[in-house]
């Protein structure tokens, strides 16, 4: 009795007693009903609980765990709309686990995620969700090394563990929908390539190109950071070439926009004259003028899920990384079935 006095339990060592998951033991404790964990799995859970001692209040359960059940999310652009989506997501599921989150935006800046990591840690959160991550980050292996609890959203960096979709296949399925609609000049608007979505994505768009016996051109490719202006800068590039791309796979729906910008100011008819395909699916794609084909990404589960891994972390489970997959949304922008035409120079209007 004493000893049980003196060592308060925690989730893992319930967890442990019961044959679960600390992430499951969470779950049953948190006060909240969970439909995922069967009854029995429930009752045996509680019981081990109660048996050892654990106290469900939350405050007491901060106090001995001296955690404060907030989580940091970091995300690019507060403007985003597909990361929008994903920590909308991630907030919601983060609460219904009993958790508080703080959002916070690096607006693109260089070397802004550390100092907002250094922020959120000095306000004491359990974990961090990035989104903001690049290829070689020092500041992952800084937190790494400390032992503090992470997990990626929507880009990967090295092995450390990440929910994201599988960039590489979604560029692939959306140039492979080009060619096979009869497009053999095909221009891509990238990102920067310190990010694994650009870079996978751009390995997509290239392995396509193999598989169709299309030698991959440099020349047809252009580097923004979806954003639409710099988008349709570089669109307005490639269309002005001659001969020009008859098809262009841009790396977000926003950079989409930009492109189709771009062919009007070329007087070009979409998808006559030129067919675009964004990525990411978001909500507006369907509801332009001319709806978007676009790479669509489960991208609600993705927050949900990138939750779910860093709250296992927290509570001392090994996670793996989670790729999902996308599939191609077919619309207007990109559906006519057409002769490649990147000799002609585009109609002119009377």
């Amino acid at each position: 009795m004493s000893q049980r006095k003196s060592r308060q339990p925690t989730l893992k060592s319930i967890a442990a007693a019961a044959g679960v998951h600390p992430s499951t033991a969470s779950r049953a404790l948190n006060g909240r009903s969970d439909a995922r964990i069967p009854e029995d799995t429930l009752a045996r859970i509680r019981k081990v609980a109660a048996d050892l001692g654990y106290e469900p209040n939350p405050w007491a359960r901060s106090l001995r765990t001296q955690r404060t059940m907030m989580l940091g999310l970091v995300i690019p652009r507060l403007t985003d709309v597909v990361l929008a989506k994903m920590f909308e997501a991630a907030e919601e599921h983060a609460r219904d686990e009993g958790y508080q989150t703080i959002t916070v935006s690096t607006f693109d800046r260089k070397g802004g995620q550390q100092e907002l990591i250094n922020r959120l840690i000095e306000r004491r959160v359990d974990g961090l969700v990035l989104a903001t991550s690049t290829l070689g980050d020092p500041s992952l292996a800084r937190l790494e090394q400390e032992g503090f609890p992470f997990v990626l959203l929507n880009r990967a960096s090295r092995s450390y563990p990440a929910v994201r979709g599988d960039d590489e296949l979604g560029a692939y399925l959306a140039t492979r929908h080009l060619l096979e609609t009869g497009h053999q000049r095909i221009g891509h608007i990238g990102g920067p390539q310190s990010t694994s979505t650009a870079k996978f994505r751009l390995q997509g768009y290239k392995r396509a190109l193999s598989e169709s016996g299309i030698r991959y051109s440099p020349d047809l490719v252009r580097y923004g950071q979806f954003d639409a202006m710099s988008a349709m800068k570089g669109a307005d590039e490639l269309l002005s070439q001659r001969p020009r791309p008859t098809a262009i796979f841009a790396i977000n729906d926003v950079s989409a926009l930009g492109t189709m910008a771009a062919g009007r100011r070329h007087r070009l008819r979409i998808p006559d004259d030129l067919a675009v395909v964004g990525y990411n699916d978001s909500d507006m794609a369907a509801l332009l003028p001319i709806p978007l084909s676009s790479v669509q990404v489960p991208l609600q589960q993705m927050g949900q899920l990138a939750v779910d891994l860093l709250i296992d972390r927290i509570n001392g489970g090994t996670v793996e990384t989670v790729v999902l997959t996308p599939r191609v949304v077919v619309r207007d922008s990109s559906a006519r079935v057409v002769r490649d035409s990147s000799a002609r120079p585009a109609r002119r209007r009377r």
